[in-house]
């Protein structure tokens, strides 16, 4: 199989308007691609790839006009970016801010896993 050049910024709209809602690869390759970027980035600059990701992956979750499956696979990768941003965390505000999403995760999905169950 070839496998094409994407832009970043590609993948998330894809992702974010459900338009690969039978292919989770995608979602997967996003990930993956995103964990090679990080790798070449100074610590604030992967930490803000990370929020980005998550961003984009707990808003794809709140999106109930999107499939709930594809939602559903969204929300179970979403602690992949997290996990890595946790891993990141230098200051005292990193850590805020790690815990205010990790937060916000545990609200928006407990919302939303009870719509999925519908």
């Amino acid at each position: 199989m070839t496998r094409y050049l994407v832009p970043f910024s590609v993948l998330e709209q894809t992702i974010q308007a459900g338009q690969c809602v039978d292919s989770p690869e995608v979602l997967y390759h996003y990930l993956k691609l995103t964990e090679e970027y990080a790798e070449r980035l100074s610590i604030p600059d992967a930490a803000l790839l990370h929020k980005r990701v998550f961003n984009v992956l707990l808003d794809t979750v709140c999106d109930t006009s999107l499939a709930p499956h594809w939602r559903q696979t969204c929300l179970d990768k979403v602690y992949l970016p997290l996990s890595q941003l946790k891993r990141l965390i230098v200051t005292y505000q990193d850590a805020r801010n790690y815990f205010k999403m990790e937060h916000s995760l545990r609200t928006l999905s407990h919302y939303f896993i009870s719509s999925f169950e519908q």
